[in-house]
């Protein structure tokens, strides 16, 4: 009795329990807006190879609107394990932190080379909601 009394009481508390929703983008989606609320998790995956020497470096994060949650990291493209010189992805994870709009900006870069143009720049206008 006791268990379905604490059961009933959970239920009642759930439509007040706001979760965070999760959003993925990629290169298909650059360009696109991002309407985010506040808490949302923003996740960015990207294709890489860092054998060339090129990786993805964050060059415009709206300051104090989405927060970099733990480093950037890369993932296997599906290849055979031990191949070399395959494509990769390189996937970075935000939180929505504060209301407003900006603009989360992506380049494809060697870091030593730097008198050098991006290969590749991706962005995207973000809004975050309450």
């Amino acid at each position: 009795m006791k268990v379905s009394l604490l059961a009933g009481f959970f239920l009642l508390l759930l439509p007040g329990i706001a979760l965070a929703n999760r959003l993925e983008v990629g290169e298909g989606e650059a360009g696109k807006d991002l309407v985010l609320g506040r808490g949302d998790v923003l996740t960015v995956s990207l294709p890489a190879n860092p054998t060339t020497g090129y990786s993805w470096r964050v060059t415009c994060v709206p300051a104090g609107l989405l927060k970099q949650v733990g480093e950037s990291r890369f993932e296997s493209s599906g290849h055979r394990q031990g191949m070399v010189g395959v494509g990769e992805r390189q996937r970075w994870k935000f939180r929505a932190v504060l209301q407003g709009q900006a603009s989360l900006v992506f380049s494809y870069v060697r870091p030593w080379e730097h008198d050098v143009a991006p290969a590749r720049v991706i962005q995207w206008p973000i809004t975050i909601r309450r």
